[in-house]
């Protein structure tokens, strides 16, 4: 399978940032990456994932844009999940393919316009909407882990 990345974007909640870092933590296919931070999960939620990831010698990512996705990690696809977004089936996000990126929202602050200009805006159509943002990641990480050991 190609890299996948998982990113939050724009958490303030230290709790949200860590959960969320370890979930994705618990696939050993994917990379968890946290874009624009702010508040106290900036101040003290990104020290304490990097000590997490630095413990369990796993990577971690930390962008200041989605564009970053892109022009940084040199992602082919972006999507960002979004509950109003276009209903697509959860397999076609995360079929095996190029190298790819998945950005759920944090709740706690949406991309401008400019920011999604370089994103595919979907959701998954298995997911159920008002999920929270660890929720997801948390399907997100069996799915993924699931298609690989179907492809083994």
């Amino acid at each position: 399978m190609s890299e996948v990345y998982v990113a939050l974007y724009a958490p303030s909640s230290v709790q949200k940032l860590l959960e969320f870092v370890k979930t994705v933590y618990a696939s050993p296919l994917l990379v968890p990456v946290i874009i624009k931070p702010y508040g106290a999960a900036a101040q003290v939620g990104v020290p304490e994932a990097y000590k997490l990831s630095y413990r369990l010698g796993k990577p971690l990512i930390l962008l200041p844009e989605i564009k970053d996705l892109v022009d940084v990690l040199t992602c082919k696809q972006v999507y960002y999940l979004e509950e109003s977004g276009a209903l697509v089936s959860l397999p076609s996000i995360i079929k095996e393919s190029e190298k790819k990126a998945i950005i759920i929202s944090s709740g706690e602050q949406e991309p401008s316009p400019r920011e999604l200009s370089v994103v595919s805006t979907v959701w998954p159509s298995e997911i159920p909407r008002g999920i929270s943002p660890v929720a997801v990641a948390g399907i997100l990480v069996y799915e993924i882990s699931r298609s690989k050991q179907g492809q083994s």
